[in-house]
């Protein structure tokens, strides 16, 4: 933030009442060196009250400051600071909760590999960016609605618990609403962009297919991560048995594809944490262009010209006339 002015040129006006300040001193030293002498005490006093004294400096003080506050409001002073117009669009993150990510074919396992990676996605994302978390597992929970707080980003990444099941389409179809009903309804840009991370395909609940054709059709791109091997296992919490969980890609590319977004496959943390970077990467800037704000401030230094030589006036009224 910086303080200038429109009409710098019109400041030598200062020289104006520098000039009268100038002239007061040299009249109170003038009248200094200059006695008139009576040989009568009583024509004197009669002739020659008592000065108000220090009173009359004051008021001399404040017109001459009043008129030096004039000067500057009409040199026009303004305010200068720069911001970034709204977002052109949020960043929702769907995060797949289902049993299979507690396969550790990933070091230590892909849930615990893909909470560390989220928490990076979303701290590197740029802090005027909203962002929000929707789980699903055979059920779709709104986690964090989007937010400027990183704080509550990462708490519910960290909160998140596994569970039965995987409903990508039902995740598509509930982040779409959430954004479309977050957005600005006049704005003509997209309502904002999915980021889902998933290692396996519907099991229950709407098609991916539809949950997809839903987003495109509100203009959001939905990039899409797979995550895991085709060596996942798990254990079967019911029946105690292995069961192998791969990785299955097919559906998250399909979504990609229909949304006009990316596919990514990650068999590792670090690709996982490299496909992250990608999308942030081709997510570019998600905020509008930085326009500079400028405030005049004419009005104030007016305003304030005003009570100063208001202010004076009252008190030479008073002070140096005796009319109250």
């Amino acid at each position: 933030m910086s303080t200038d002015f429109l009409a710098p040129g019109r400041l030598w006006l200062l020289i104006v009442p520098a000039a009268l300040a100038v002239l007061y001193f040299a009249v109170l030293r003038w009248r200094r060196t200059t006695t008139v002498r009576f040989t009568q005490v009583d024509l004197l006093d009669r002739v020659a009250p008592k000065r108000p004294r220090w009173r009359r400096h004051v008021v001399a003080g404040i017109q001459l400051l009043g008129l030096t506050v004039a000067v500057v409001a009409i040199a026009r002073p303004v305010e200068r600071s720069t911001e970034q117009t709204k977002a052109d669009g949020r960043i929702l993150v769907l995060f797949d909760v289902s049993l299979s990510m507690e396969a550790n074919d990933v070091d230590p396992t892909r849930f615990a590999a893909a909470q560390e990676a989220a928490r990076n996605f979303v701290d590197a994302i740029d802090p005027g960016v909203e962002v929000g978390l929707i789980s699903f597992s055979g059920q779709v929970n709104v986690d964090v609605n989007p937010t400027l707080d990183r704080g509550s980003m990462n708490n519910g990444i960290d909160n998140l618990e596994l569970a039965e099941s995987t409903a990508i389409g039902d995740a598509l179809s509930a982040g779409t609403k959430l954004l479309v009903n977050s957005a600005d309804p006049n704005s003509d840009v997209a309502p904002g962009v999915m980021v889902l991370l998933s290692d396996g395909e519907t099991t229950v609940g709407r098609l991916t297919s539809e949950g997809a054709q839903e987003a495109a059709d509100a203009g959001i791109p939905v990039y899409t991560i797979a995550f895991g091997t085709d060596s996942g296992t798990i254990v079967d919490p019911v029946s105690g048995q292995t069961v192998d969980v791969p990785v299955r890609p097919a559906d998250l590319e399909m979504v990609a594809q229909t949304t006009g977004g990316e596919s990514f496959v990650a068999q590792t943390g670090d690709e996982l944490a490299n496909a992250y970077s990608s999308i942030q990467n081709s997510l570019g800037e998600t905020l509008g262009e930085e326009i500079q704000i400028v405030k005049e401030l004419t009005w104030a230094w007016a305003l304030a010209a005003f009570l100063l030589l208001s202010i004076a006036w009252s008190l030479s009224l008073w002070w140096l006339r005796g009319m109250v």
